[in-house]
């Protein structure tokens, strides 16, 4: 009889009438990809290149086998299956036999012996099952050793790939060998401690494209292990919130990303398999309908050709079949917030609409690998006495930010890079230098509890969007940083104000980043409102005796005009430097390089003990008659004004406890604050931690405790 393993307590007969109605598309889809196999073979003997594609080669000719019945498939797998039983070892270039070519061939031959082994010639299917008893031996003796780096992992997919291959083939191979019974409970035993260790909030420091390439690995665990125990991992909150950290990682358009950690390029992190899983489990009419919308548009098709990651997304069509649910009705967008938080990651992510034309931000404080994973791992260092705490994929990147409009990506990050350094960043250099151990792959190896920056608040109103990080404790302490305070407002669908406060015990060189994917201009170079001048009626904007001098720079980034409006300090030295981001995603094809140029804005005041940068970012329409950039006067605390034909919108931030004092229109104890004017009439305001806003002589707002307000 032919295993049922991974079938979803269904026979093949109740597959294959689904293949012929509920699930006809999905067939379609595993039979090309099944008749792609076909047309050509690994070579018999072990490539250098990682032979991962095997397993899931395997897996779909055996599944295609079973609902068609056309025995060209079988045919096929039992080729493919005596080269990968052929191969003395599976892996080459990186612990052959321990890590993840291991993990998917376990997976996939543990799958295609269940599935076919039965329709194998017993001496084909007698070295098949001999063949994954002697890689399963290997793979777990290595699980239990005190060299697997990967075991204690909880948070890398190194972990999720090679226990959920080991638990494959132990059920596989548990009806004839008991004594894989050992190597599922020690897998059960593993995820049960990573859903525990992982975030609520469903984010994974890795980035959305190892998210799309190591997740799904916990979405077969779970699945898997409760098909073949009962036990239900799928209450975890991480697996139940992680679609809405995919999908609030997306660009305006939903395929490109923000690529924050190692990411191969802004596109390559999207698989259907995953959207329809959750969206099964979790009946998310939102992760189904946008596997169909990439459907529609032809992203899927697109993925499988030119993403970047291997396997190909191709080769999740048996999967895809198996956890499609026609039941799940799709859930348009339209009807989420346009903002989110993520406090595990530090990650506040937020659009002016839904719309594929829409203004997006993203903005990035933490620890290296999350709050939870941070905390964690260091109290189980200091419990086993064995390193845990993994962060190969992690970036000295706290306090920056990606900002895009529509396709047109403005404020950009590097992705994935050998060397990480801060300055390939959106964020700040203190004398040249960056955060953590920048300058090697690993720049988190070794750093204590102590280390790492914090989102520190957050506000998500109607009109306006907040975040504050602290980011000191990024840095190395020799350069004795104080406090490093990114205050971020994305105020309506145009503007994004930057306050930044910096200050250390000693008198340093603070550089301030821009990266961008061509150089920005000078345009305007400085703007001066000087006394007698007559351009706005409002008397705060005619500073007596006083010169103001404003710096914009300018480009154009497809349809979208970026305008960076640097307000303070009134002194810095600029430079644009061309910068080149090199990396190699995989140890066993070295030739395969990933290489893009950024263009780095950087802003430099004289040495000092402390600064603050402010600075506005204008997104724009090219035909848009451009927004002016003004400065603000104030007796407390700074502010600047943006101004177009119709509105005035003053953005203002204190320095100290004396809060913002504007002489006439405004005053407030408040750290930040938001009015928008139309000719001298409030419209609308907002404020953090307030308890009392005047605005034209009148009090708006007072509460008994600080807090963020809009009205």
């Amino acid at each position: 009889m032919t295993g049922s393993l991974f079938l979803g307590n269904k026979t093949f007969a109740e597959w294959r009438a689904a293949a012929q109605t509920t699930h006809r598309a999905r067939f379609a889809r595993l039979i090309d990809q099944a008749d792609s196999y076909l047309t050509y073979l690994p070579p018999v003997e072990h490539p250098r290149e990682t032979i991962t594609y095997i397993g899931m080669a395997s897996a779909n000719l055996a599944f295609a086998f079973r609902l068609s019945d056309d025995a060209r498939y079988l045919d096929r797998a039992r080729e493919w299956i005596k080269i990968a039983i052929g191969y003395p070892h599976w892996g080459k270039a990186n612990l052959p036999d321990h890590d993840l070519d291991a993990g998917w061939l376990s997976f996939g031959l543990g799958l295609a012996h269940a599935w076919i082994g039965d329709a194998l010639p017993g001496a084909e299917r007698d070295a098949l099952r001999a063949k994954l008893l002697l890689q399963g031996t290997r793979l777990y003796e290595f699980a239990i050793s005190k060299e697997n780096w990967w075991g204690p992992a909880y948070w890398q997919n190194h972990n999720w790939i090679c226990f959920a291959g080991l638990a494959t083939v132990a059920y596989a191979l548990e009806r004839d060998h008991p004594e894989t019974k050992a190597w599922s409970q020690n897998a059960t035993e593993n995820f049960r401690k990573v859903f525990e260790l992982l975030p609520e909030d469903g984010s994974d420091y890795e980035g959305v494209v190892y998210w799309c390439y190591g997740f799904p690995w916990l979405l077969i665990a779970a699945d898997l292990i409760q098909q073949q125990t009962g036990i239900d991992l799928h209450s975890s909150e991480f697996l139940r919130n992680t679609f809405y950290y995919r999908l609030y990682a997306s660009a305006p358009n939903l395929v490109d990303t923000a690529n924050f950690g190692d990411c191969h390029d802004r596109r390559s992190a999207h698989a259907a398999m995953i959207y329809y899983r959750l969206a099964s489990v979790y009946r998310n009419g939102h992760a189904q309908w946008l596997a169909e919308h990439f459907e529609q548009i032809g992203e899927w098709e697109r993925e499988r050709k030119q993403g970047l990651l291997r396997p190909s997304s191709a080769a999740h069509a048996f999967l895809e079949f198996l956890w499609y649910d026609p039941t799940v009705a799709p859930t348009p967008l339209a009807d989420l917030p346009t903002a989110r938080v993520f406090p595990d990651l530090g990650l506040v992510s937020a659009r002016s609409n839904w719309s594929p034309n829409a203004t997006y931000i993203a903005f990035k404080c933490a620890k290296p690998n999350g709050e939870k994973a941070w905390a964690l791992g260091h109290a189980l260092e200091r419990e086993r006495g064995q390193k845990i705490i993994k962060t190969g994929h992690a970036h000295p990147d706290e306090n920056s930010f990606i900002l895009a409009r529509g396709s047109d990506y403005l404020a950009v990050d590097e992705g994935y890079s050998q060397k990480k350094q801060s300055r390939h960043h959106n964020t700040i250099l203190m004398d040249g230098k960056g955060q953590y151990h920048e300058g090697v792959y690993n720049v988190a190896d070794g750093l204590g509890e102590e280390w790492g920056g914090k989102l520190e608040a957050h506000f998500v109103g109607q009109r306006v969007v907040y975040a504050r990080g602290e980011a000191a404790r990024a840095y190395d302490p020799a350069l004795t940083l104080e406090h490093f305070t990114r205050q971020m407002l994305f105020v309506g669908s145009k503007y994004v104000v930057i306050c930044d406060d910096l200050a250390s015990r000693e008198p340093r060189e603070f550089t301030w980043l821009l990266q961008t994917d061509s150089q920005l201009g000078i345009a305007n170079c400085e703007l001066q409102i000087t006394e007698g001048e007559t351009r706005n009626s409002q008397p705060w904007h005619r500073p007596p005796g006083q010169v103001f001098a404003i710096r914009n720079f300018e480009t154009l980034f497809g349809s979208t005009r970026l305008r960076v409006s640097v307000c303070e300090p009134h002194q810095v030295a600029v430079k644009n430097v061309e910068q080149e981001i090199v990396a190699y995603p995989s140890s066993s094809t070295p030739e395969w390089v990933l290489r893009h140029t950024q263009h780095t804005l950087m802003l430099t005041p004289e040495r000092t003990r402390a600064t603050r940068f402010v600075v506005a970012l204008n997104i724009e329409h090219p035909t848009a008659a451009p927004t002016r950039v003004e400065p603000v006067v104030c007796e407390t605390g700074s502010a600047l004004a943006l101004a177009d034909a119709e509105t005035r919108i003053i953005v203002a931030f204190a320095r100290d406890a004396r809060g913002i004092k504007i002489a006439g229109p405004i005053e407030t104890d408040a750290r930040w604050l938001v009015a928008n004017f139309r000719g001298d009439a409030l419209q609308h305001f907002a404020a953090g931690d307030a308890t009392r806003v005047v605005i034209g002589g009148q009090v708006r707002f007072e509460s008994q405790k600080p807090v963020f307000c809009e009205r």
